[in-house]
């Protein structure tokens, strides 16, 4: 990253993060020293970083439900050649738009990064002012986010790891530093992801409450303790292990990976029926089965600029307006599936549109406020995608299958058969949640359903990957 961008990043972050303590000091007095002075410091700088992924740019917005699943083909995009939907949903990347959103993503990533970075710095430095298990979980949460947010930069702008794993695309910093990064291989970068999810798993197993709670999702009790699906916890480290070793097309250790959280299926109960009727209370985002994701409070403003049914249909984030994509394509004409009765209704449009992220008039309830960043259904694929054994590997798709009023698969099924299944399980499992892209770059799709047109659109290397921006690259 340039040092410009990442002095400024790095500062802008830390600073948004302590807002309490700039009230006490001018900003020119204000010193680390007070903020790490207290364990309440360290607890009020890591939330800064979830409140920084609710960026537009990142997990509020482009990175989970816009054009993530705009590049996965999922919605027909805006007509206006001045909005990057336009440029990103046929991957014209050098298009303005498209080049300004992409640099923002960039920028807004690594600022997460370096503030991270500095975070770790204070743990070591400040950290014997909290009890050593606090020590060991905030640091522990802070090299999972680490590791969750290069993972993403390199799966958004480094080649499918099975294309070319040599490629020097991407600068790495595990500390603040003036010095400017090299380009490291993916293959390196991969591998300092993994070492820092490793640290994090150590870390976490000794130190999150979330290994002993029976539910990860509990929500009484200390601060520490509630809700640490919302936080970078033990399981979602594991999850994101299992999701690294995936992109680099190392099945046996994603299995392995997958399966130990699997293990622990109870912590992240399946979403019910009755889960999903609960009126207001209905938890549309399958939330009892997400192992990370943000709370994000103005997600209806999002679903309202976006997937609101009565929006004109040059902005609308829909399908081909037949219903054919989400009807039969998708959805295979199971209209059963809970995921299409309660995530796509019939509303203002003769169409099924997304409402997913619509509030529940209860603007006090949780799911009304949640977008996952991991959850169970993404286990059980990987194992189903990575399980030698074609009964077993059949086993885990039923089971998410059945969990959805699906069906299941045939007892006759082939392996050919359960790869196409799996693919187009990630179509209905992970809408509004940006992974569909990533599957389809991961096995290097040939070609993709295209919503706009329900027909295949053929697809390139080079659509796959994001341009590094020349902020980064010119001049260096």
């Amino acid at each position: 990253m340039k040092i410009y961008i990442y002095t400024l990043a790095l500062a802008a972050l830390a600073f948004s993060s302590c807002k309490k303590w700039m009230d006490v000091k001018p900003e020119d007095k204000f010193l680390e020293e007070q903020l790490y002075a207290s364990k309440q410091g360290f607890e009020t700088s890591i939330n800064g970083f979830y409140l920084g992924n609710t960026d537009a740019a990142l997990y509020g917005g482009s990175l989970t439900m816009t054009t993530m699943d705009i590049l996965g083909q999922l919605y027909t995009a805006s007509f206006d050649s001045k909005n990057p939907n336009y440029s990103m949903s046929s991957y014209s990347y050098g298009d303005d738009a498209a080049k300004s959103l992409i640099d923002r993503i960039w920028t807004k990533q690594f600022a997460n990064i370096a503030g991270v970075n500095n975070f770790i710095a204070a743990v070591d430095k400040y950290g014997a002012v909290m009890d050593s298990a606090s020590r060991k979980r905030y640091k522990g949460e802070a090299l999972g986010l680490r590791a969750f947010y290069y993972l993403d930069l390199v799966r958004m702008f480094t080649p499918a790891y099975s294309q070319d794993s040599l490629i020097q695309l991407m600068p790495y910093y595990s500390k603040v530093s003036n010095d400017i990064s090299p380009f490291y291989p993916t293959n390196q970068v991969m591998q300092f992801i993994l070492d820092d999810l490793t640290k994090a798993e150590q870390l976490l197993l000794a130190s999150d409450p979330a290994v002993q709670q029976a539910r990860v999702s509990q929500v009484s009790g200390s601060f520490d303790r509630t809700t640490r699906n919302y936080r970078m916890n033990y399981y979602a480290v594991k999850a994101l292990k299992a999701r690294a070793y995936m992109w680099m097309g190392n099945k046996p250790a994603a299995l392995a990976a997958a399966k130990a959280v699997i293990g622990d299926q109870l912590k992240f109960p399946w979403t019910t029926t009755d889960d999903l009727k609960n009126g207001e209370y209905s938890n549309k985002v399958f939330a009892t089965e997400m192992i990370m994701g943000m709370e994000f409070t103005k997600l209806l403003d999002v679903f309202n600029s976006n997937f609101i049914s009565t929006l004109d249909g040059t902005v609308l984030l829909a399908p081909e307006s037949s219903g054919a994509f989400i009807n039969q394509t998708v959805f295979e004409g199971i209209s059963a599936d809970y995921r299409y009765q309660y995530n796509w209704k019939i509303v203002a449009k003769a169409y099924p549109t997304f409402v997913k992220y619509q509030d529940t008039n209860n603007s006090g309830y949780a799911s009304n406020r949640t977008v996952p960043l991991i959850r169970m259904g993404e286990m059980y694929l990987i194992a189903a995608e990575c399980e030698p054994d074609l009964g077993t590997a059949k086993s885990y798709l039923n089971e998410l299958w059945i969990k959805r009023n699906f069906g299941a698969l045939a007892d006759n099924a082939s392996a050919v058969d359960l790869t196409a299944a799996i693919l187009k399980e990630y179509r209905r499992e992970f809408i509004g949640e940006g992974q569909l892209f990533f599957f389809y770059k991961r096995t290097r799709a040939a070609s993709i359903i295209a919503a706009s047109t329900n027909k295949a659109l053929t697809m390139s290397d080079v659509k796959y990957t994001f341009p590094i921006p020349l902020s980064e690259t010119t001049p260096r």
